[in-house]
């Protein structure tokens, strides 16, 4: 099932990813580029970018991209594990996602992303997690 960028966009509307106004730059099979403009409503009390936002960023990154690698037979996914390892912050930046499918099995996809601040060019995080896809009768493809 592909998902184009309007369908990813329109999906979001109402949904955490759309009230935190992430923007979808590329979404393709086996890769998903996003991003956002940091805005009060994304940091913590204490000025920086809160690391819920982020992880609210690499998560639906490696979501849309599953979706639009779904293989024949599996019609969607859930999510099976995440992990974010936070390595820096920023706090008046743009923040962008890059996810790519590391693993791309019969029953699972692993993806990968790396979230880093455009002006400062840093690693703000790695992120990575697991998707079981799952066939039309909601279990797990065999």
């Amino acid at each position: 099932m592909m998902r184009t960028l309007e369908k990813v966009a329109s999906s979001q509307v109402g949904s955490l990813p759309g009230k935190l106004g992430f923007e979808w730059i590329e979404v393709r099979k086996g890769m998903v580029h996003g991003r956002f403009e940091i805005a009060p409503k994304h940091l913590s009390p204490h000025g920086h970018l809160h690391g819920a936002t982020i992880v609210a960023l690499a998560d639906p990154s490696c979501g849309f991209g599953c979706l639009a690698s779904v293989p024949d037979g599996a019609v969607t996914f859930a999510a099976g594990e995440l992990k974010a390892n936070f390595i820096g912050t920023t706090a008046n930046d743009v923040v962008s996602c890059r996810a790519q499918l590391a693993h791309a099995g019969h029953t699972t996809q692993v993806w990968d992303a790396e979230v880093r601040g455009k002006e400062t060019g840093r690693t703000i995080a790695l992120f990575r997690c697991a998707q079981m896809l799952l066939c039309p009768a909601g279990g797990v493809r065999s």
